[in-house]
């Protein structure tokens, strides 16, 4: 039987809170660089009028979609 010390789980807590952190930290900068590339098609290449609104749902929906695909195997 296998005997868990304070240090062990101190350690597993720090373990989990930098690795949420990093890994919010690599969304948000995923997030913005979708954003980039949505505006720039749609202002630069596309032409179109888009409203700030649709751009950064599009980013989200993108971004969302891509976290949920990169799940499975």
């Amino acid at each position: 039987m296998a005997v868990f010390k304070a240090t062990d789980a101190i350690g597993g807590m720090f373990l989990l809170v930098v690795s949420a952190l990093v890994l919010v930290v690599l969304g948000l900068i995923f997030f913005t660089v979708n954003l980039w590339i949505i505006k720039f098609a749609a202002v630069n290449i596309l032409d179109l009028n888009v409203n700030g609104d649709w751009i950064v749902l599009s980013a989200a929906i993108l971004s969302a979609a891509s976290m949920l695909g990169s799940k499975s195997k």
